[in-house]
């Protein structure tokens, strides 16, 4: 069953494009998970990565546990 709610997501950015995305606790919670994927970035890399928290209006669905994973998301605010 697919919900639709505004929350806070941490999105990764590769060349320009968005990649991957996370649901989060809240905007403390997004800024430490950005901290630590920069921290973990690997120094050669040939593509452009960039992390960035934010609200969005996403599609929300349970994974096999039970826990609200964004899905889709519809819009950044």
């Amino acid at each position: 069953m697919a919900v639709i709610e505004t929350v806070f997501a941490m999105m990764m950015i590769v060349n320009g494009s968005m990649d991957g995305f996370m649901k989060t606790e809240g905007l403390s919670h997004c800024l430490k998970i950005k901290r630590e994927s920069e921290r973990n970035l690997a120094d050669n890399r040939t593509n452009v990565i960039r992390y960035e928290c934010g609200l969005v209006e996403a599609e929300l669905r349970p994974d096999s546990e039970g826990q609200l994973k964004i899905y889709k998301i519809i819009e950044r605010k």
